[in-house]
């Protein structure tokens, strides 16, 4: 079917009224376009009963929508799509309910033929209560949050996303593959088709046609597959993500055309085994993995198409080759990117099944709705090559009321559907620890700095995780381990045939994480909790001085943001982040952090999804005179540091120290310098130096030009820099945004996880001297003209083409 964006000039209201309510009408409704989270605009609240969800506020939200029939629509079949809104949704045509659904994450369908009548308008209303608070263990926003498409058929189509490409086989160098339509005929009279069939290549080129003549019965729905051979071939692999595109076309009798539909394809084999591992492509390959909620940071939820596509960019660029959808379905061009950038994909259902961990989240819908949204997204997402994985729970034995004998029968069910619906992927489920395990809690400790250690220590004499697990993972392709790399060789002897994957592990214990990842065959990878930042379940990576200061998992108002990923919510390396290049082998060269001298001596304490509360920074006025820590990051044999020229002697820094050395020093202002040496030799060398005061402002673009298309987006770098150009990271100088031209400003904030400024305000202030704009193109070609000003700083001017 023929996909038409209906995005724009949609009207909005959060109100309590009902629908039909007289007062309705003399509501006062704004202007909005797609995609919208009301959330993220909202003030939060510190006694908001969703504390996990960054104590933000609930809303109940409508929206409407007036479409003039078209005179081409004549006879058509038209179905909307919404690709995800948050909230319990009801979807009304003309004041006519016709829709309900509940998972905020799948995509659905809703047919609205019926109501078109040529030449006049028809009004699409939707109605969105996210009221019962807590509904999230994080921040999930709320509205229409994902794109609305209208799908325009003849009355004979191709159902949306029932046109299926699957490799069943690649022998040398052919390629045989099964192609698969669901056609409908939605007339009354039987039909004479011909659906014809073009394979094109990635240059736009047709490398295969055929075609088949169909009868259909009068509202019959047939599905039609059909075999082929392709070769030559390209692989679709990490490095070069190879993309073809299936073209189907229906033809009546009379030879017009009814319908067409497209999708792209990958071809690519995986496969595993406990003693070689995952294999892409025939080729071994450990997944250097990292898991991610669907936010995008600044923006809430609200999932623009170059948003999604820089997440994936920013962590393929620092040595990702695999994400983990937490804990539900993603937005279609957040896979579309993962496939056109190469980024595998482990795409998961669900957080929760019919137990529950907050009062209001997915479980009270679940027995009704799973095999609806578990099939939706299996169907949605057949196609893209990227997906590699499919989970169907994550940490599902926690929850009021589990029973191991019924999560091991929801276990089965859920695995034999997936099946049925795609047997060219493997299926996995997370697990976590039990409470019963919990009966200790271990501390790691690095001088000063205490982590306390969730994971229990095996009892081989008395395994009980292991004896539990063993029919649950009986069911799964591949065993889904949530913080148990300890068991990783001890379940290697004691279960010679299972496949493991880490499917969360703590980012303090990174070291240990990936030497038991690569030492062990059955352990095809390692995802960090987390990669990147997200809102809610705000706090669980930050550190207290005290023991005495420790106050649990969550951090309290204004905490919003996680503060456990590699990159931070604007999109920028983190310490951890470079300390695992070093670990992955990425970073040759070594990387300065500094324990400022304010923790020095202090007594930190975390939990393990934290890391050392270092910055990159040799600015600490008021502290001349007095200690700090250095921690530098590097694989050579020995460092060594210097400070305004002076020695500070060589120490190992190796595999032998984990990667890291530390050193103890008096601050003085100037210049610290680090050196690396292997073999008496230096293989490179890292420094810091102190700056001047911030003076005035940069800005970097992540492009000059974009799209003039509506909503494609800019995201703009903001740094204070002395008067040499040093970005000076202890500015916290307030900012302001004024945009002119063809494009408006969305969102501008920081990456301080304690943040209480909305993100849709003109200002904010510097965080580690940076902050973050992002601009949207609203639908014209021309320039975008951005002057950003600051408070005691010389402001500087930028301008993007709108092409």
């Amino acid at each position: 079917m023929l996909k038409v964006n209906i995005d724009r000039d949609w009207d909005f209201v959060e109100s309590e009224l009902l629908h039909n309510n007289f007062y309705f009408s003399q509501l006062k409704w704004k202007r909005v376009d797609l995609p919208h989270d009301a959330t993220i605009e909202k003030n939060r609240d510190p006694n908001s009963p969703a504390k996990s969800e960054g104590y933000t506020v609930g809303c109940n939200l409508y929206y409407k929508k007036e479409l003039e029939v078209k005179e081409e629509w004549k006879d058509k079949n038209i179905i909307l799509e919404f690709e995800g809104v948050m909230g319990v949704t009801e979807v009304f045509i003309n004041d006519r309910l016709i829709h309900k659904h509940f998972n905020g994450y799948t995509s659905f369908l809703v047919d609205i033929t019926e109501y078109i009548r040529e030449g006049e308008k028809i009004t699409i209303l939707v109605h969105i209560k996210n009221t019962h608070k807590p509904s999230s263990r994080w921040y999930a926003g709320t509205g229409i949050y994902r794109h609305v498409w209208l799908n325009i058929g003849g009355d004979v189509y191709i159902k949306p996303w029932h046109l299926h490409v699957k490799t069943d086989l690649v022998e040398k160098e052919v390629a045989t593959l099964s192609i698969t339509a669901d056609l409908k005929n939605s007339s009354f009279s039987d039909k004479n088709i011909r659906v014809f069939f073009e394979v094109l290549s990635k240059e736009n080129k047709v490398i295969q046609n055929f075609e088949e003549k169909l009868i259909i019965n009068s509202k019959e729905e047939k599905k039609f597959t059909k075999k082929i051979a392709l070769s030559p071939f390209i692989y679709w692999d990490l490095d070069n993500p190879y993309l073809y595109t299936i073209r189907a076309t229906i033809y009546d009798e009379n030879n017009n055309i009814l319908d067409t539909a497209t999708s792209t394809f990958g071809i690519r084999t995986i496969s595993i085994d406990p003693r070689e591992g995952f294999k892409l492509n025939g080729k071994s390959l450990k997944l250097k993995g990292g898991c991610i909620h669907h936010d995008n940071g600044l923006l809430g939820s609200a999932s623009y198409d170059r948003a999604e596509e820089r997440k994936v960019e920013i962590l393929k660029q620092n040595g990702f080759n695999a994400i983990r959808t937490a804990h539900n379905p993603f937005s279609p061009s957040f896979l579309d990117a993962c496939d056109r950038l190469g980024m595998l994909v482990m795409e998961e259902f669900f957080d929760v099944w019919e137990f529950g961990k907050v009062d209001y989240d997915y479980h009270i819908f679940f027995d009704k709705f799973w095999e609806e949204d578990l099939t939706s997204t299996v169907i949605r997402d057949y196609n893209h090559p990227s997906i590699i994985i499919w989970s169907i729970g994550n940490e599902v034995t926690w929850g009021a009321g589990c029973d191991i004998n019924k999560i091991n029968l929801w276990c089965e069910k859920l695995s034999k559907k997936v099946r049925e619906l795609d047997d060219t992927r493997f299926i996995t489920s997370a697990l976590p620890s039990f409470e019963f395990e919990l009966t200790e809690r271990n501390v790691i400790q690095d001088e000063n700095f205490f982590v306390l250690d969730m994971t229990p220590k095996i009892d081989p004499s008395n395994d009980k995780w292991g004896e539990i697990t063993e029919k649950f993972f009986s069911y799964l392709d591949i065993a889904g381990y949530n913080y148990k790399v300890n068991r990783y060789e001890h379940d290697r002897n004691k279960y010679p045939n299972r496949i493991i994957c880490g499917t969360e592990t703590h980012p303090y214990t990174l070291y240990e994480n990936w030497m038991e990842t690569i030492k062990n065959p059955n352990v095809i990878g390692d995802f960090v909790w987390t990669a990147m930042d997200y809102l809610g379940e705000q706090g669980i990576g930050r550190v207290y001085i005290g023991f005495e200061n420790f106050k649990g998992f969550l951090g309290e108002y204004p905490w919003f943001i996680s503060n456990c990923g590699d990159i931070d919510i604007c999109g920028e390396k983190k310490p951890q982040s470079y300390y695992r290049d070093v670990v992955w082998g990425i970073r040759n060269i070594p990387y300065i952090t500094v324990l400022p001298p304010e923790l020095y001596d202090k007594t930190l304490v975390a939990l393990q999804w934290a890391w050392e509360p270092v910055e990159r920074s040799w600015n600490f006025p008021g502290y001349e005179g007095k200690p700090l820590r250095i921690y530098v990051y590097a694989n050579v044999e020995e460092v060594e540091l210097f400070l305004n020229g002076r020695s500070y002697g060589r120490k190992e820094c190796n595999e032998k120290t984990k990667f890291k050395a530390k050193f103890d020093l008096i601050y003085e202002p100037g210049i610290i310098e680090v050196v690396g040496y292997k073999n008496g030799r230096e293989v490179g060398r890292d420094s810091l130096k102190t700056t001047g005061l911030p003076t005035k402002i940069t800005a970097y673009p992540d492009r000059f030009r974009i799209s003039s298309q509506y909503g494609d987006l800019c995201f703009i770098r903001i740094e204070a820099v002395d008067n040499e150009g040093n970005w000076v990271p202890n500015a916290e100088n307030e900012i302001k945004i004024l945009v002119n031209g063809v494009g408006e400003l969305i969102a501008l904030g920081n990456s301080n996880p304690l943040i209480e400024t909305p993100f849709n305000k003109p200002n904010t202030n510097l965080y580690k001297g940076k902050a973050l704009a992002i601009i949207k193109s609203i639908g014209e070609k021309g320039e975008i003209n951005i002057r950003i000003e600051g408070n005691n700083l010389e402001g500087t001017e930028i301008s993007i083409s709108c092409e």
